[in-house]
């Protein structure tokens, strides 16, 4: 879920000769990813060496993205991004840009036109000083993977000891505020907590800011040794009550966070946020189905594209590992009709390392292994990770395993990321001025100051 909704950002290489009135400008134009469109913007400037450029990707609240170069060369436009596997290739004409943009086997027409940039949308949640409370850069290391953390840890006013929390990111890679949208919910969460009474540390995810770590092959469970590193380095921290430190995980968090807790007994609490209960096929299946209903698409669409998605779930399913899948489903579509291009398309999305872990995986042991007091909720207009189909499953757990120290509820009228919502829709998140429901805030406050007591 990379929470998340997963949506392309780029950061890319120009290519392009020609001359300064034509190339110098704002370029925008959008991706067609099929249920949704996702807008990309280019802003060039004249530098000492030919040209400058950034990138903006104004739904995701992304702006001002460094580009590693820009070459204008015949009437050709090339950028690449090897950081994201992206690249875009175009030519100039007149008044555009035509060209495509790849990224991990899958090309996409992406023409752009000149436009005029928009201003970054302030948030009125975003924190705001005079912080009563202390601000620090830390940096911590994963010494199972061998790589540095690099994050923000708030500490309440006084001598403590306080309790504490770590906070882990949804899916794809995330600053330490989970920046999304122009919104950053880690901030705004560690800003109320930190008024509160509670210290937070939040840090980037492998490969964002100063943090370190091997991504290509990364999975959810690699992702929860990060995890585990800043749980261990929050429980060292002076005024920090050792015995009353837990982690908060939003969306693909909610899953580490079990991970956890399930091989460290000394986590005090978790709180999970829109975090699943089953495995990721299931997930995956009840989300298809919801999003493209919000888009409109006719039951007998939905019901169609279900039946496709079930045979390769099938095959992933009863594979034995990356490999025997990946020949399996190239065999399946194949015989749907898909040439190479598409094909390579297919297996990229759903045999990579992370996707394949993601949706091979159950979190039902890790939940039943976990014994710490838990605050477990859920949208009830989420349709990314379902209250439906989750709330339920977890339920089920503390019937059968008595885990009469987790609170659940199903939150009124709040999307995957906690806002509230007309419809749910990923397409609302960014036109949303509230980052995080404050009975929300207050929730987890309250649960924290509960434990122990």
């Amino acid at each position: 879920m990379k929470t998340s909704i997963n949506i392309i950002i780029l950061l890319l290489f120009f290519m392009v000769q020609t001359s300064f009135s034509q190339i110098e400008g704002y370029w925008k134009g959008k991706l067609n990813l099929g249920v949704q469109q996702l807008e990309l913007a280019f802003e060039i400037k004249t530098a000492e060496d030919g040209y400058s450029a950034t990138l903006d990707v104004p739904a995701q609240g992304a702006f001002d993205i460094p580009v590693d170069a820009t070459i204008v060369k015949d009437g050709h436009l090339r950028m690449t991004m090897s950081a994201m596997g992206a690249s875009y290739s175009g030519v100039l004409k007149d008044h555009t840009i035509e060209g495509e943009f790849a990224q991990h086997g899958m090309t996409i027409p992406l023409n752009l036109e000149k436009g005029t940039k928009e201003v970054v949308r302030v948030r009125p949640q975003d924190p705001q000083p005079p912080f009563n409370y202390s601000i620090e850069e830390v940096e911590f290391a994963n010494l199972k993977e061998g790589n540095t953390l690099t994050g923000t840890l708030t500490m309440p006013e006084g001598e403590g000891p306080f309790p504490a929390m770590v906070l882990v990111s949804g899916s794809g890679q995330q600053n330490r505020d989970e920046e999304m949208m122009n919104h950053r919910p880690f901030w705004v969460i560690a800003d109320y907590c930190a008024r509160n009474g509670i210290a937070v540390l939040r840090y980037d995810d492998r490969g964002v800011g100063g943090s370190t770590g091997e991504l290509e092959n990364a999975t959810s469970m690699d992702f929860s040794y990060d995890a585990e590193a800043a749980f261990d380095f929050l429980r060292k921290q002076k005024h920090i009550d050792a015995s009353h430190v837990g982690i908060l995980g939003h969306s693909e968090g909610g899953i580490i966070n079990f991970m956890v807790s399930a091989r460290r007994p000394e986590v005090s609490f978790l709180v999970s946020l829109a975090g699943s209960a089953v495995n990721g096929i299931e997930v995956l299946k009840e989300q298809q189905a919801a999003l493209l209903r919000a888009q409109g698409m006719t039951e007998e669409a939905i019901q169609f594209s279900a039946k496709a998605n079930a045979q390769l779930f099938d095959i992933i399913a009863a594979s034995n590992d990356r490999e025997e899948a990946d020949t399996l489903l190239r065999q399946l579509v194949k015989g749907w009709g898909y040439n190479e291009k598409l094909t390579e398309q297919t297996m990229s999305q759903l045999t990579s390392p992370w996707m394949y872990f993601f949706l091979k995986y159950d979190p039902t042991e890790a939940i039943v292994k976990t014994n710490c007091p838990a605050l477990l909720l859920n949208g009830s207009k989420d349709l990314q990770v379902l209250a439906s189909q989750n709330l339920p499953a977890f339920e089920k757990t503390i019937a059968e395993y008595g885990k009469t120290n987790w609170t659940l509820c199903e939150m009124p009228d709040l999307n995957h990321l906690f806002q509230h919502c007309e419809t749910g829709s990923p397409n609302e998140y960014v036109n949303i001025d509230e980052t995080i429901s404050p009975e929300v805030l207050e929730m987890i406050v309250r649960f924290v100051k509960s434990v122990g007591k």
